[in-house]
């Protein structure tokens, strides 16, 4: 049960930054974006590290579940069919994977 409360609570504040990030970033594929790597960014961080379940499940499923989400990355391609699409879904990709690595080297040694 407390894990539950602990996802619940860092969903609340994942998807406020992402609610806010969109109102602060006036271009809307660019919010997603960042946003987006920002979660792949806190996901990694606290994924990697020897952390407690209580902890993993805050940061990873709530906080940086709730920024991220793969629907946002359709709707742009239910928008925009095309080249700018298919580049912001293998950008997505390829920054998230970048990050990542960058983030393991750093942490697991």
């Amino acid at each position: 049960m407390k894990s539950l409360v602990l996802v619940g609570a860092g969903g609340v504040i994942g998807a406020l930054v992402r609610y806010l990030s969109g109102e602060a970033i006036s271009s809307y594929p660019l919010a997603i974006f960042l946003v987006n790597l920002l979660g792949v960014a806190i996901a990694g961080y606290f994924g990697f590290q020897r952390i407690s379940l209580e902890r993993r499940a805050f940061w990873v499923a709530g906080v940086a579940g709730g920024m991220t989400t793969f629907s946002s990355v359709a709707l742009i391609h239910a928008e925009n069919s095309g080249l700018l699409a298919i580049a912001y879904f293998f950008g997505t990709v390829a920054a998230s994977l970048a990050i990542l690595a960058l983030i393991r080297l750093k942490l697991v040694r």
